[in-house]
């Protein structure tokens, strides 16, 4: 049978939602703020007017709000095309067809995440300015354990249930909190560390959760956090420097979790493609590969709404 474009279309579409529900938990950029297909731009209120009590100079001195923007890119994501000779096709006991694109669709799937992840925290456009280091706060347990990075030595201080207030005064104090939009995309080691497996708490804060909310990816709910889980989610240097997905780790190299407010992180979805060139009689069989085009960004210049807790070096 051939490929039927639009089943494997959706397919992208479906595995970008399951396997990273994070970005469903992110505001949907409207089509009115794209440009040429490529552009995001997010306007910038300006500073508000000057509040006085008991005026007593009149008229009163006329001004003008000043606007700006911020912009991002959609990026573009494509897997190596794929050769799946024919023989392969008819000779061997299993789909195989169906087994390479399959796992070229969780790679396309793990790298939107990480691309997207980065967005998040560094513009890819413009003033290409970065979390400020303010929004990073640093766990501050007593308790220590041995880094989780490969090629990472020392010990980092552990996570705790108190760093999750700690990032909630932090979002209050930015003016940036508004109940049940906030989530929180912590590494398994945190996840572990806040909420082990005996603790009675972990059982009540897992049972807080609806049934919906579980198939939405998330485990959690702990003080107006929805608290989800990836393999990965940062890797920082030790000056709260973010570091390329995949990278080699320095010694005092350490991992970082991602807090967010939904309506203060925005995605851009665009095309999605699936190419196919069967019965191709240049290369004797069928070629394949598939386009996944998405952006993001903070909405803010100041990236309020936005944090990352990172474990410290002990």
């Amino acid at each position: 049978m051939g490929l039927e474009v639009e089943i494997w279309q959706k397919a992208i579409h479906e595995k970008l939602r399951d396997d990273n529900s994070f970005l469903n938990h992110v505001a949907n950029v409207s089509d009115s703020n794209i440009l040429a297909g490529k552009i995001v731009h997010i306007p910038q209120a300006g500073a508000p007017s000057t509040v006085v009590k008991n005026r007593q100079t009149l008229p009163a001195q006329v001004k003008q709000r000043t606007d700006g923007q911020v912009l991002y890119q959609i990026d573009e994501y494509t897997t190596d095309p794929v050769h799946i000779k024919h023989a392969e096709t008819v000779e061997l006991s299993y789909d195989k067809r169906r087994s390479v694109l399959d796992q070229d669709i969780a790679n396309l799937s793990d790298e939107v995440a990480e691309g997207m992840l980065t967005n998040f925290v560094v513009s890819p456009v413009g003033d290409n300015a970065a979390l400020p280091t303010n929004n990073i706060l640093l766990t501050d347990s007593a308790e220590t354990s041995a880094p989780i990075l490969d090629g990472a030595t020392g010990v980092r201080k552990n996570y705790r249930l108190n760093d999750l207030q700690r990032m909630r005064n932090f979002m209050i104090y930015a003016k940036a909190w508004s109940e049940g939009n906030m989530y929180a995309l912590l590494t398994p080691e945190a996840a572990v560390q806040m909420f082990p497996a005996e603790s009675a708490i972990t059982a009540a804060y897992m049972a807080a959760t609806s049934e919906a909310e579980r198939r939405a990816g998330i485990m959690y709910k702990v003080q107006g956090w929805n608290i989800m889980v990836r393999s990965t989610v940062y890797h920082l240097g030790a000056d709260k420097s973010f570091k390329a997905f995949g990278s080699v780790a320095a010694v005092d190299d350490t991992e970082g979790c991602l807090f967010w407010n939904k309506n203060m992180l925005e995605k851009a979805i665009g095309t999605t493609e699936a190419f196919s060139n069967e019965g191709d009689p240049t290369w004797y069989g069928d070629v394949y590969s598939f386009l996944v085009r998405m952006g993001g960004r903070a909405r803010r210049k100041g990236y309020e709404g936005v944090g990352v807790l990172m474990q410290a070096n002990g």
